[in-house]
């Protein structure tokens, strides 16, 4: 990393027309700033740190950064070892960086986090709430709360800094295990009235500007795993992000923001691979393979809308979803001036899903919600458009992809270029107009290539408007 400049990493994309949109999200450069930090260097061990993996470090990591904070910036070395740690917060002009060999790993004792151990019965005078937990005594500053837990510190945080970076070959282990079995998802296996605990992310970072995550590998997050939040400028580049494929919630890069670049990193995790969060513009996503996970995710928050997003060579192998856009009335928001490009897929549950009637956090046997309005559901509609996907080659599929929209707001201007789909089913276009697919092959081995319901497409040329193709039940 060069730490003593401020380099803008212009990166000039291929134009190419997108019908009758005036706006084209690869007629514009992308440029994500690195942060400037100073060369003053910082050995933890020299603030009492040990890397026996059992004594707790987190007042070493707080001296070493008051220590950078004071000197005006620098980076702190963190040794080979693995160091044992709670929550702690970075400071501007600060590169964290692990060298190789080098783990930071979060406490596995639930009393370090300041909540009971569900392992153990709770006193009989426990004030439960109705998720079995305590109730706002329990609730702590900071992290992020993920869908539907308290807030709880993240491993590694700050707010509202400036020229932040974390890099070097190292870890960062936030030993979720030992809250996964006691998550409110997992609850949902067991009678009513089983707890759960809340669960913190690992790394948070909001409002930050100019940010570099280079080169380290973070894993086994109790919840979400990197999370930049409202920030601009965001490099995040050659990772390795890993958790079971069971681990719940676990998101691997949750990011919202304004110029934003991530590139040339492996993603195998619980949840979605990536996830552009509502109110995020200027976001390029390159060369990234995605294994296990949910893909790479637009919503579903999109109230504050998402724009001008390019995702081009990437390459997904036994993922869920590959390319998804969700989101659902109430939730409003305009989500325009996407493109896909160069994309491969291998045994991917959906490789492309657009939906707008999203319903996948109500333990329900589908993610589909109500086709109609019910009453109250009638302000706040998403709307989608301009959307375009060149170059789309997908394998062992079973099914070629979903476009579900909402009867009153139908996604629209949305066009397949050079796409070739090798799938059990076909593709279902529901509620939606102005779908183009041209020079597309989709090889179905049961059923029509093409489900249309209340639906118009140009297929290869061929105009088709309104229902065929058989039953949209069977791809919810």
């Amino acid at each position: 990393m060069n730490g003593m400049k401020t380099i803008a990493l212009a990166l000039l994309l291929i134009t190419a027309p997108l019908g009758v949109n005036a706006t084209c999200a690869e007629e514009a450069e992308i440029n994500a700033a690195l942060p400037t930090i100073p060369e003053a260097k910082f050995n933890l061990t020299d603030f009492g740190a040990k890397s026996d993996s059992k004594s707790m470090n987190t007042e070493a990591f707080q001296k070493a950064v008051a220590a950078i904070e004071n000197a005006g910036g620098g980076h702190l070395i963190v040794p080979a070892g693995t160091y044992r740690t709670t929550s702690f917060e970075l400071t501007s002009h600060m590169d964290l960086h692990l060298e190789a060999g080098a783990t930071i790993k979060a406490s596995e004792k639930f009393a370090d986090y300041g909540i009971p151990d569900p392992n153990e019965p709770p006193p009989a005078n426990a004030d439960q709430t109705a998720s079995g937990e305590k109730g706002s005594s329990e609730k702590s500053k900071g992290g992020d709360p993920g869908v539907g837990r308290e807030k709880i510190p993240a491993l590694i945080t700050g707010s509202k800094l400036t020229d932040v970076a974390i890099t070097g070959g190292g870890t960062i282990d936030g030993s979720g295990a030992v809250f996964w079995t006691w998550s409110d998802k997992a609850a949902r296996r067991y009678p009513p009235g089983r707890r759960f605990v809340p669960r913190p992310v690992l790394v948070a970072l909001t409002g930050i500007e100019r940010l570099h995550v280079d080169g380290v590998t973070i894993t086994n997050s109790p919840s979400f795993h990197l999370v930049p939040r409202n920030s601009k400028d965001v490099m995040i580049e050659n990772i390795r992000i890993v958790a079971p494929s069971d681990a719940p919630n676990t998101d691997a890069i949750n990011v919202g923001g304004e110029r934003v670049v991530i590139r040339k990193c492996e993603i195998d995790s619980g949840d979605d691979n990536v996830a552009l969060q509502s109110g995020s513009h200027d976001v390029l996503i390159e060369d990234l393979t995605c294994l296990h996970g949910h893909g790479i995710s637009i919503g579903s928050p999109t109230d504050k809308g998402l724009s001008h997003v390019i995702v081009r060579r990437c390459s997904f192998n036994g993922t869920d979803n590959g390319l998804r856009i969700k989101s659902y009335r109430g939730r409003g928001g305009e989500v325009h001036d996407i493109s896909y490009s160069d994309i491969t897929m291998k045994n991917v549950r959906r490789p492309f899903d657009i939906n707008m009637r999203y319903n996948g956090n109500a333990n329900t046997p589908t993610d589909v919600g109500p086709r109609e309005a019910e009453p109250g559901q009638t302000k706040a509609i998403p709307n989608f458009h301009d959307i375009r996907i060149t170059n789309l080659t997908v394998t062992r599929s079973p099914l070629a992809g979903r476009i579900l929209g909402i009867p009153e707001q139908m996604p629209y201007n949305i066009k397949f270029t050079n796409a070739k789909i090798q799938s059990n089913r076909g593709f279902l276009v529901q509620d939606a107009k102005d779908i183009t697919f041209e020079n597309c092959q989709i090889d179905a081995a049961n059923g029509p290539p093409l489900v249309l319901d209340n639906a118009t497409v140009d297929w290869n040329g061929t105009a088709k408007t309104g229902t065929e193709g058989g039953s949209a039940a069977s791809f919810y």
